[in-house]
């Protein structure tokens, strides 16, 4: 039989017989708890160096103390963020295994940058946090620890957003070369701008929130958290109307074959309605702007409308995949179901030639040869450990030598290699023998 490799194998969809909602709900929650850790993770250490900044130039106290206090929020993120990162990563390589190790493969090495541009960003935003009072005369050495820390941060979400945006378009597999031909389109700068614009929204919920929560702990945490709640509304304040605009249109900026479909789909009505919400916090906190202290009701009920744009956010972007990849994973099927028609089919002739099939007779004398391991070093026509049967016939010695070197072994006859005493009756010696000598 004989038997092929494909270059691409089909593959089963291996969901264990499991409603396709389920994985839907899983990915899409198990996403809104990744993705609300790495939207604090930017935010909270780009907060910590620019407060860290500000609290030298304008000689406060209390920006510095905002700036330390920053740290939590982003070692606690950066754990937790890759650690959930895990999840929706495991649930997408279930539902899209093919399409996605395809975009991995794509843009391998590159891709490799997430894991160790994470290393490095982890283990400078610990020195930074950790050293921070011990370098709080060598301000600038501590800021630009900080700072290479953000910017490492900043350039992971390029390389995860040009895999993303490439395995959301398996018809693009066939002109992408490399992580540059994605990273460098529209769509993924689109895709960049409404993540970054997210992130500092986000960031401001939790700034009002951890400011609330400091205010009631009083102290000079109190003046921490006022400036918190400040710095909070304006970082929401100023991300969130452009990310309004831009969230409506982002995932219009896919392949036209996506697009298209995508509109169709009851999921073209979720980012609007993530641009809703995020429009009615906007307003919930401008009516709260000139108030410096605000209660944990306030803080609870703006952060709950954040989760929910971000969930609808989520509910958008899993909707792209749901588009995107309707048609490929039915053409996937139907190869999955030729492939296996055509193994079965090519199984069946092999039984049915094997059962018309004359029966092979083997040469006694080579069964033997070969259940005594005779040849594993020796071969009829070409040398291997020791001479071939050919080259022992055609020296000539006589049956009685022969036979003496099988069963005691012997040395220097061929080379430097001696053949080791033969575990052989007399008889199967001398049906070994004859047959050597038969191979002149």
């Amino acid at each position: 039989m004989n038997w092929k490799l494909p270059f691409d194998i089909p593959l089963v969809v291996p969901t264990m017989g499991l409603p396709g909602w389920f994985f839907d709900t899983l990915g899409i929650i198990v996403f809104v708890v990744h993705i609300a850790f790495i939207y604090t993770l930017i935010g909270a250490s780009t907060a910590s160096v620019l407060y860290n900044i500000t609290g030298v130039f304008k000689k406060s106290k209390t920006d510095d103390l905002l700036a330390y206090k920053m740290t939590n929020p982003t070692t606690i993120s950066e754990n937790m963020g890759a650690l959930w990162g895990v999840a929706p990563l495991l649930v997408i390589s279930v539902l899209y295994t093919g399409f996605f190790y395809t975009a991995i493969l794509k843009v391998s090495p590159h891709i490799l940058h997430i894991i160790y541009g994470n290393i490095f960003a982890f283990l400078l935003s610990y020195a930074y946090k950790f050293s921070w009072h011990s370098l709080h005369h060598h301000k600038g050495f501590h800021i630009a620890i900080g700072l290479v820390a953000v910017l490492t941060f900043y350039t992971l979400p390029p390389v995860f957003m040009s895999m993303s945006n490439l395995y959301l378009q398996p018809e693009t597999f066939a002109t992408v070369q490399n992580i540059w031909d994605m990273m460098l389109t529209p769509l993924t700068g689109f895709r960049l701008l409404n993540f970054f614009l997210t992130a500092f929204s986000f960031t401001g919920i939790v700034m009002i929130y951890l400011g609330v929560k400091w205010v009631k702990a009083g102290g000079e945490d109190a003046d921490a958290g006022r400036l918190a709640i400040d710095q909070g509304k304006k970082w929401f304040m100023w991300a969130a109307p452009v990310n309004i605009a831009i969230l409506p249109l982002v995932f219009f900026a896919f392949s036209p074959r996506i697009s298209e479909a995508y509109i169709h789909t009851p999921f073209v009505f979720a980012p609007f309605a993530a641009s809703v919400v995020l429009t009615i916090l906007f307003f919930f906190l401008l009516k709260r702007f000139g108030t410096a202290e605000m209660n944990m009701g306030d803080a609870t009920k703006a952060v709950v409308l954040m989760l929910v744009a971000v969930l609808l956010m989520a509910t958008a972007r899993h909707g792209i995949r749901v588009v995107s990849f309707e048609e490929p994973l039915k053409l996937q099927a139907e190869a999955t179901e030729k492939y296996m028609t055509d193994v079965i089919t090519e199984y069946k002739a092999y039984k049915e030639e094997m059962k018309n099939a004359p029966a092979v007779i083997l040469d006694p004398a080579v069964s033997l040869a070969d259940s005594k391991g005779c040849l594993a070093c020796h071969s009829v026509d070409t040398a291997l450990v020791g001479p071939s049967y050919k080259e022992v016939a055609a020296k000539g010695e006589s049956a009685d030598t022969l036979t003496a070197s099988l069963k005691n072994g012997s040395t220097g006859k061929w080379g430097e290699t001696p053949m080791p005493p033969q575990n052989v009756t007399d008889e199967e010696a001398k049906t070994l023998v004859e047959w050597v000598l038969k191979q002149k």
